[in-house]
């Protein structure tokens, strides 16, 4: 019989991660066992702490994972051609197709803001704020092409993202509990795309 094919340094990084996602995203970070996390992984613990170095660095890599990928593609967009109507909804597209590739993101950043983000360090904070921080550039762009109206752009941005987040949380509630009788079934992601699309719009229309 043949010997089992021995993982790759990259596949167990990879399979940690995936598994630690999952774990984070069903338990909290409290309630998230290495033990667990390893299992799942098909990997001993040892291995875990030597690519991630402790608990709390796996979390953090995990959510740097998203926001390292939003804030890329949302600078990207601000800082490209373009009116600020067509990056607002480019903005709204590549956040919900990088939350849609990233199931487990919404779950976990919803526990960590509701908990006051104490594992959150001045880097992760720094990512965090990268995303806002472009989005901002559009939402000035507009306000200074008279297309948008003198809003607040944080708290725009903060109009935005919570929806985003609860939109893929309940997909995946609903999902994990097989709940169908009763309940408004989920929509589809460019139903919800072209839907935000649409309120972002509005809302920030200028009155000119």
């Amino acid at each position: 019989m043949s010997a089992k094919k021995k993982r790759s340094s990259a596949e167990s990084h990879a399979a940690i991660f995936a598994a630690a996602a999952e774990e984070f995203a069903e338990r909290g970070f409290d309630g998230a066992g290495v033990d667990r996390i390893a299992h799942r992984a098909r990997v001993n613990k040892a291995m875990l702490y030597y690519h991630f170095g402790s608990k709390r660095h796996l979390y953090l890599e995990i959510l740097r994972h998203m926001f390292g990928a939003v804030g890329l593609r949302a600078r990207a967009i601000a800082d490209g051609p373009g009116s600020a109507v067509e990056k607002t909804d480019l903005w709204i597209a590549a956040i919900v197709e990088e939350a849609g590739q990233r199931p487990w993101f919404p779950s976990m950043m919803l526990r960590e803001l509701a908990s006051g983000a104490p594992r959150f360090d001045p880097e992760t904070f720094a990512m965090m704020n990268a995303v806002y921080a472009a989005v901002r550039d559009i939402l000035l762009q507009g306000q200074r092409e008279g297309q948008f109206r003198a809003v607040d752009p944080l708290l725009m941005h903060l109009t935005i993202m919570p929806a985003v987040l609860i939109f893929f949380a309940r997909q995946r509630a609903l999902a994990a509990n097989q709940l169908t009788q009763g309940i408004a079934e989920p929509r589809a992601l460019q139903q919800f795309v072209s839907h935000m699309q649409d309120v972002v719009r509005r809302t920030l229309r200028s009155d000119t």
